[in-house]
């Protein structure tokens, strides 16, 4: 019997550690109509474990978003800062043992052609 709580112990332990992925949309956390910058991010929140929660995003989810943030100012659209592949920002709050307790992930766009 105590080896299955022992068992049962070093099985919650492993979960624990185990790195999570997590689909995560992007949305504006800044920007200005009069500059025409939008800057979208995704805020991961501390969670209890040793590894860091490893995030998935969709390249064209922040496209359409800040299109969209841009149309609502009076813009024809974004494009991305130094164009080609998104350029993602992101900084680490370590704690503890976590090498990334909690992350910030940021990319910038600029609104193109107003109307």
């Amino acid at each position: 019997m105590v080896k299955a709580y022992v068992a049962l112990g070093f099985a919650a332990l492993l979960a624990g550690c185990a790195t999570p992925v997590e689909r995560a949309n992007w949305v504006m956390v800044g920007g200005s109509k009069g500059d025409g910058s939008v800057t979208l991010g995704i805020d991961v929140p501390a969670k209890l474990g040793v590894r860091e929660t490893e995030i998935q995003w969709d390249g064209e989810q922040a496209d359409r978003e800040a299109d969209r943030r841009c149309k609502n100012w009076g813009y024809a659209g974004a494009d991305l800062y130094r164009g080609g592949q998104l350029p993602v920002t992101k900084v680490c709050h370590a704690k503890g043992i976590s090498p990334c307790w909690s992350k910030e992930y940021r990319v910038q766009y600029q609104c193109i052609d107003e109307k």
